[in-house]
């Protein structure tokens, strides 16, 4: 008998196929697409369901210009939930207030984006790599397009920024970028950096409809426990 593959994120019998980014994001579910898939469990695949759409919602809600492919989205899966889902409505729009000549400011909860993107950056690591990234890696993530709530928010921000920057020109040679199947505009794309592979640090910066960004850095739990210890004592300032 031909053995089943595993779960991109545990060793469970990978019985069903996660997209990344999920269906959800493309038109018409992305039918006809040639959408990148990993092997997963029926609990790590069926159960984010919700977080996908909250998460859809307020990327579409963020990127959303004129007619564009972020529109159309948010017009065509989330309205409708909207009308029929009361209590996804009043999710979307728990907190929500008004700046004057601006229009809505939205709260998001931060805690759905991250295992969103926790699972697609495992995903990613997956279809790299052939294993599961595990209980091994310590995953962090920066939302660029959020506004922040404080300045220390802030300069965190502004540092994410600034690293990107100098960290994909400076190994510009080892960037790869990879980009979802695309209709007549951009839906996903990611640039990854990993100069010392899944044994150490991992660099992700994602893409959606050429607006939304989103810094992950994936670190090994090592090589992370490294380099707060070298920060504790000192011997990375002249590096930072």
């Amino acid at each position: 008998m031909r053995k089943v593959q595993p779960c991109f994120r545990c060793d469970s019998p990978g019985t069903t196929r996660e997209h990344f980014p999920p269906k959800a994001f493309f038109p018409n579910g992305g039918a006809n697409l040639q959408l990148r898939t990993v092997r997963s469990c029926a609990e790590h695949n069926n159960g984010k369901s919700d977080d996908d759409q909250y998460v859809l919602a307020h990327i579409c809600g963020h990127a959303a210009d004129g007619k564009n492919l972020a529109t159309r989205r948010f017009q065509e899966s989330i309205a409708p939930q909207l009308e029929i889902a009361p209590k996804f409505r009043e999710l979307l729009n728990r907190g929500a207030y008004a700046i004057p000549e601006k229009g809505m400011a939205y709260l998001v909860d931060v805690s759905r984006f991250d295992r969103f993107f926790d699972s697609l950056c495992c995903a990613i690591f997956f279809d790299r790599y052939g294993v599961s990234c595990g209980e091994q890696f310590k995953i962090m993530h920066l939302y660029l397009s959020f506004e922040p709530n404080s300045d220390h928010d802030r300069e965190m921000l502004e540092h994410g920024r600034q690293m990107y920057a100098r960290f994909f020109s400076d190994w510009s040679q080892m960037v790869s970028t990879v980009e979802a199947d695309r209709i007549d505009e951009i839906v996903y794309q990611y640039e990854i950096v990993d100069p010392g592979g899944p044994e150490a640090s991992i660099t992700i910066v994602h893409g959606f409809y050429g607006v939304f960004q989103v810094i992950s850095l994936v670190t090994h739990k090592a090589a992370n426990a490294m380099i707060e210890k070298l920060l504790g004592s000192g011997q990375l300032d002249d590096f930072i």
